[in-house]
Formats: structure tokens, C-alpha cells, sequence
């Protein structure tokens, strides 16, 4: 191999790196200056060492002798700084947050670490630094986040869980004076929703949010509890008569007439009235601990909602106030309900059947379906008591079902044994939820078919006031359609409402009942007779016929006679009695 092969194979030697020649605090402080953070840094003697361009123009700084002193444009950071550590000899580090300047009118939120450190070598003394990041769309955001967390979109109160923190915070606070908790209910609202859409029911609502607020004082806490029920605390209040003064100052500001959008809408509201008893219970337990502000809360808020739901019940547009009694009533009702649920799964209901007799030939021409509970510990359970609960509840759709299949399985069974007739008719009270029901024409059909019944066979009652609300449409259309396949339908308690000549006009049934208070009792006039055979000849006049109830006495029976009645039922002529008990003949 040659020399020069040789010298062609060796490898090459590295080339040498570039040196650089970039100051090292340039570079930082290029760095800083493409950062959106504002950097500013001051010697411990107020000389002004390094401002990038945020910081610059945050603090309004210039490098030169015509910006404003470091040291009072650095004012507002430097006035929050705890002292130890802006003149102490040791300096240290902290951290906050603070509002300095402004963006578009409105203060701008920073938050703010600032580094001081002491040192004696230095030509400043040491330095102070200064790094401050603008985080005011980020708190906006999560203010904004916040605020529809703890606040109703619909009506911009505060939401119920929120509403639970203020009551606990203001029964915590206790302050002299009474505080009252009201719960404010808009009746019927699905009625609007249903009727004219859920845009319209929200426009009541934020207008019912605006009046409500008007009505109550500026330090009250007002704020929409769910659906539509709304809460109101007042505190420092002179004493619990001014808390139902204050309630039916709600309550006139709420009812009346409304015009949202060209409709009008007649308004009304119920109330109910809580008085918080702290003061009284502390008094009265002696060394036992009391209970803690927000269990306080809780119990206020459920005496409320107990006291507004009496108030619905009693009527609407009403005022009720939290009593004992109350609570004891809705603790039973409560029961009542729960225990109602297993009544029919647990073969509690039986059905007792009524006579209805001719009042002329005296034989029993049909008989009326009588629910009964036999509760296991409380013994019989009467109807009057336990029906309300059942349609509150909704559970009267699967007992009304049930109710109707017992009576036409006691119809067969009675017309088989030729016990009645073939004329015999089964009376069945329905009600206003069985008859809103869809499938509920198809069920009575189908019950019909299944125990070989003719359609007059089978009497439905409903009752008066279910074919006057305002939400009536779906029974009126179940009625009729109920007459068209031949099942006869009864008009309940006739007369004790204010439409009972148009409901025999414009809706028509097949029978008319007789309220008792109507059928002449003991005490009624010459006037009162004309006025029912006045009633008989205009239902006779539109094929129905007229039953009397609740006949106790026999001058009573005598001028339902006169009168033209043409059936008679009361427990002078017949009491309820089990099936295999019943009677078909008059005993006077």
C-alpha cells in the first residue's frame, strides 16, 4: 500500500463549533418579552432593572427619566405586600391575587408573585421581582360557571340548593327579630304549559320571579325552588303576625289578572307560611344539645312545603301556616299513602254494593260499587279519607281498574244465579285520572266482553267537578266515546257546583244523581220541591233518569215521589252490604 493510500483512507478531524457570542440576559429577556405575562424588576433602591413589554405597559414604565417613578407605579403591588417580607432583611416570596388597571371599563383581575431578595453586594441593594399574569377571563368564566350552578336559568333566582346554603347562613346568623320562610306555589302552571306551551308557562314564571321581588323586602332572600314553587326568608320580622301580613301581601301581588305577550292569563297562588320556633325550642329543652343551623334550615323549609300543600288542598289561592296539627295530618297522609300502595297487592279492598231502587215499584234496579280498605292495623279505612290520597298519588288507576273488574265479575255472578235481572246495572265510581287515560274506553270494552255484559249494564259515576276543570277535554272525550259504544254514564253529586245545567246540556249523560244536599232533605221547602221537579223534567226532557241519594227519611222519600224522581238510594231504603248480602227489595 502507498503513502498516499494511506493518507486518503485516515479519517478527517472535527470541524470546530462556531462560537457564540449572545448575552445570556438578552436572551432572557427576549424570552420574557414574546411572554404575555407582564415581568418587571426593581432594585431594593426603587431603580428600575428590567420591564419586558407587558410589564411595561401594564405599569405604565419607561427606561427613561420621563416614565414614572418604579416605585409609585409599582404602588398597588408594593401596598399588599406584608412587610417582613418587602423590608425585612431575610425577603421571601408571595403570592395573590389584585385588580390593577383596566380593560375595555372594566377592572382587570391579576394574579401576582412577587420575589424580593436583599443583597448588600449588589449595586441596587438586592431586587424585587415582579411577574403578574391577566386572568380576568378565566375568573369571568368561572364566575359566569358559578352563577349557573347556583342560580334558575328561567327565572335568574337562586336554585334550591343554593337557596338551603342562604337559609342555613341566615338561621346561623341569628339575629334578633322572626323569621319566617314562606313556599309560594303557582296554581295549576301545567295547565298554561299544557295549554299554551312550555315558552308561555317560563314567561309566567319570570314574571311571577319579577312581582315576587317587588313584593317582599330588599334584605329578603327569594329564590325558585323547583317547578313552580318559589321560596321567600325574611328575617328580623316584629313577630309572627307580620309574617301572615307579609304572606297576603304575596299573595295580592300575585293574583289577578295577566298579560304575557297579547294573552291574558287569570292568576293565583297558594302559600305557605313556616315560623321558625328556635328561640322557644331552646327554651323548652333545657340541656339538650340544639340542632344545627342546617338541619334548622331543612326542617323550616319542609314546615313550608307542608303548610302550601294544605293550602292547595284546601281550595287554592289560599294561606295556610305550619301547626303541629299539620304535621301530624301530612305524616298520616304519608302513611296512609305508602301503606295504600299494598293494599290492593295484599287483598285489603273489598267492594260493598248499595241499592238503587225504583221508587215505585220498590225493587232493586241497580246498585252502586262501594270501595272499602280493611287495613291490618287501623281497621276499616273509610273512603272519604283514603280516595284524595289515591288520585293525589295516581294510585286510583290501578284500584279503579281493579274495582271495575270486581263489579262485573259481581254483576255475572249475580245475574247467573238469577239473583237480579237482566235490566240490573252496576253503578262504578271513575275518576277524573281513569277517565283522561287513553285506553281506558278500550279497557271497559274489553272487561265487557270478557264477563259477557251489555254496555247498559254498567253505570260509570263521575263525578261533577272532573268534567268542569280546565283539563277536562280528555274525560269529556272518554265520555262520549263511552255513550257511543251504549255504556251509560252518571253525573255525580249533581248540583253542587256552579255548571250543573250545562254539563246536562252541552256534555249529556245518561243518569243524573242527585247531591243529597239537593234531594230534598229534612228542612227543604215547597220551593226546593219545584226546584227538583223542575231538574226531573228537564232530564226526563234529555232521556235521563234521576237518582236520588243519600235518602234517610220517609217524608223525604215521599216527595222525591212527587217529585218524579225515578230511582231512590240512601240508607233508609238500602245500606251498603257485602255481594253474597245484598238485597232487592225495599225495606221500609
Amino acid at each position: 500500500m502507498t503513502t498516499e493510500q494511506t493518507a486518503t483512507t485516515a479519517p478527517e478531524a472535527p470541524a470546530e463549533a462556531p462560537q457564540t457570542t449572545v448575552d445570556p440576559f438578552v436572551a432572557v429577556a427576549t424570552t420574557l418579552d414574546a411572554s404575555d405575562a407582564a415581568v418587571v424588576v426593581v432594585g431594593i433602591d426603587g431603580s428600575l432593572l428590567h420591564a419586558n413589554r407587558a410589564g411595561a405597559a401594564l405599569f405604565s414604565l419607561s427606561a427613561d427619566a420621563t416614565g414614572p417613578d418604579p416605585v409609585d407605579a409599582l404602588r398597588i403591588v408594593f401596598d399588599q405586600l406584608p412587610q417582613q417580607i418587602l423590608n425585612g432583611p431575610e425577603g421571601g416570596t408571595w403570592n395573590g391575587e389584585m385588580s390593577i388597571g383596566s380593560r375595555l371599563d372594566r377592572p382587570t383581575t391579576h394574579t401576582v408573585t412577587v420575589h424580593v431578595q436583599h443583597d448588600p453586594m449588589h449595586p441596587s441593594g438586592g431586587y424585587i421581582g415582579i411577574i403578574s399574569n391577566d386572568v380576568t377571563d378565566e375568573r369571568e368564566r368561572i364566575a359566569a360557571l358559578a352563577h349557573r350552578i347556583e342560580h334558575d336559568p328561567t327565572t335568574g333566582l337562586i336554585n334550591r340548593t343554593t337557596a338551603i346554603e342562604r337559609v342555613t347562613d341566615a338561621l346561623g346568623d341569628g339575629g334578633p327579630g322572626t323569621t319566617a320562610l314562606f313556599m309560594i306555589d303557582i296554581d295549576r302552571l301545567s295547565d298554561v304549559n299544557d295549554a299554551l306551551g312550555h315558552d308561555m308557562g317560563d314567561r309566567l314564571l319570570a314574571s311571577t320571579a319579577r312581582r315576587l321581588a317587588t313584593a317582599v323586602r330588599p334584605s329578603d332572600l327569594v329564590a325558585r325552588m323547583a317547578g313552580d314553587t318559589f321560596l321567600v326568608l325574611c328575617t328580623d320580622l316584629d313577630d309572627p303576625p307580620s309574617a301572615v301580613q307579609l304572606a297576603e301581601r304575596i299573595k295580592r301581588s300575585l293574583t289577578g289578572r295577566l298579560t304575557i305577550h297579547q294573552l291574558e292569563l287569570d292568576v293565583s297562588v297558594s302559600v305557605g307560611v313556616a315560623i321558625d320556633r328556635h328561640d322557644d325550642a331552646v327554651a323548652n329543652e333545657g340541656p339538650t344539645p340544639p340542632r344545627s343551623p342546617r338541619d334548622r334550615a331543612l326542617a323550616l323549609i319542609s314546615q313550608a312545603d307542608t303548610a302550601v300543600h294544605a293550602a292547595k288542598h284546601g281550595g287554592r289561592g289560599r294561606i295556610a301556616q305550619f301547626t303541629e296539627r299539620l304535621a301530624s295530618q301530612a305524616r298520616g297522609r304519608t302513611q296512609l299513602s305508602a301503606s295504600l300502595s299494598r293494599a290492593l297487592r295484599e287483598g285489603q279492598l273489598a267492594l260493598d254494593f248499595q241499592p238503587i231502587f225504583s221508587a215505585v215499584s220498590e225493587l232493586a234496579e241497580a246498585a252502586e260499587a262501594l270501595l272499602r280498605w280493611n287495613h291490618p292495623t287501623r281497621g276499616r279505612v273509610e273512603a272519604g279519607e283514603f280516595i284524595p290520597i289515591a288520585e293525589e298519588t295516581g294510585v286510583i288507576v290501578p284500584i279503579g281498574d281493579w274495582v271495575l273488574r270486581q263489579a262485573c265479575l259481581t254483576a255475572r255472578h249475580w245475574i247467573d244465579e238469577e239473583i237480579v235481572g237482566s235490566r240490573f246495572s252496576v253503578h262504578v265510581n271513575v275518576s277524573r285520572l281513569q277517565l283522561a287515560s287513553p285506553a281506558f274506553v278500550n279497557r271497559v270494552v274489553d272487561l265487557l266482553r270478557e264477563y259477557h255484559l251489555r254496555p247498559r249494564q254498567i253505570v260509570l259515576e263521575v263525578r261533577e267537578a272532573s268534567l268542569v276543570d280546565d283539563d277536562a277535554d280528555e274525560v269529556v272525550r272518554s265520555v262520549r266515546a263511552l255513550r257511543r259504544v251504549g255504556v251509560r254514564v252518571a253525573i255525580d253529586n249533581f248540583g253542587t257546583g256552579s255548571h250543573a245545567l250545562s254539563l246536562m246540556t252541552d256534555i249529556g249523560a245518561d243518569v243524573l244523581k242527585l247531591d243529597g244536599s239537593l234531594a230534598l232533605p229534612n228542612g227543604s221547602s215547597e220551593t226546593d220541591t219545584r226546584v227538583v221537579r223542575a231538574l226531573v223534567l228537564l232530564a226526563h226532557a234529555l232521556n235521563m233518569e234521576v237518582v236520588a241519594e243519600r235518602v234517610t227519611g220517609l217524608e223525604q222519600l215521599r216527595r222525591l215521589r212527587a217529585a218524579g224522581c225515578d230511582l231512590v238510594q240512601g240508607h233508609l231504603v238500602g245500606s251498603p252490604a257485602p255481594p253474597d248480602e245484598f238485597q232487592v227489595q225495599m225495606e221500609l
